[in-house]
């Protein structure tokens, strides 16, 4: 199973650890008179939202002690004053939003993603960003061309001049609906598109170009995953070149694995 000190995000121990960390004052939350909980829209903010409220499910708490503000502005973005007019506008996490979100959290963690089609196409209660952010968590599986969705607006980036790799970055992101992804996330992307017996694109730093591999997916005329190794993790699916489940974007629907 890959780690995310596979991808350069620090090694199995140290994450979990940090990820317990992260979770210990959620689980203090009775010895709160109010937990506020505030998230973005996108699809990062929406996943650990899920994750959260799944851990609250169990902690027996008591009605109305945990609120939250959900934004579809970018919080980092907005001042002291923004911040706090968005504060009263908070809303009560009642058991219906608790089940609402253990529901999608479980079709997120499923091994199987027609669970995540079918809530990337539903609205859930007390969840108003949610539809959308699993609908971009569907697009980060292969397309029919092999690539990610964030993978293929990484080597159209590429392809639109040289360029400094963060400048690469910010304009693979111009093209999201709604952000969610960091630059080092991104540049292990572009590391992704570099290697493998075909790599689809080539040079160092400021100097990024397309492959003819990677001109032939630019084009529509290739596929990505004839001449790559699959391993990666898609929520609780293992994606490997023996289990490459597809997303189609234009008909919104997976494509099973051939036989």
């Amino acid at each position: 199973m890959p780690y995310p000190n596979d991808r350069g995000y620090g090694n199995q121990i140290t994450t979990k650890r940090a990820i317990e960390v992260r979770d210990a004052p959620v689980r203090r939350a009775q010895e709160f008179d109010e937990v506020v909980l505030w998230f973005e829209h996108d699809l990062y903010d929406q996943l650990q939202l899920l994750q959260i409220l799944d851990t609250i499910a169990g902690l027996d708490l008591e009605p109305g002690r945990v609120t939250i503000v959900q934004s579809d502005h970018y919080l980092g973005a907005l001042d002291a004053i923004e911040l706090a007019a968005l504060h009263p506008k908070r809303r009560t996490i009642t058991d219906g939003i608790v089940a609402s979100a253990q529901a999608a959290w479980a079709a997120f963690t499923c091994d199987d993603p027609a669970m995540l089609a079918m809530f990337s196409n539903e609205e859930r209660l007390g969840l108003p960003h949610l539809r959308a952010a699993f609908a971009r968590l569907c697009e980060e599986y292969p397309g029919r061309d092999g690539l990610s969705r964030s993978q293929r607006q990484a080597l159209e980036s590429v392809a639109r001049g040289l360029a400094k790799d963060d400048e690469l970055f910010r304009r693979s992101q111009a093209r999201e609906e709604a952000a969610f992804m960091g630059d080092a996330s991104f540049f292990a992307v572009l590391d992704e598109l570099a290697s493998g017996p075909s790599p689809a694109i080539e040079g160092e730093e400021g100097a990024r170009m397309p492959t003819a591999v990677g001109r032939r997916l630019l084009a529509g005329d290739g596929d990505w995953l004839e001449s790559q190794t699959l391993n990666r993790y898609v929520g609780g699916v293992h994606l490997t070149s023996g289990n490459a489940w597809r997303f189609d974007e234009t008909a919104r629907r997976f494509i099973e694995p051939a036989s």
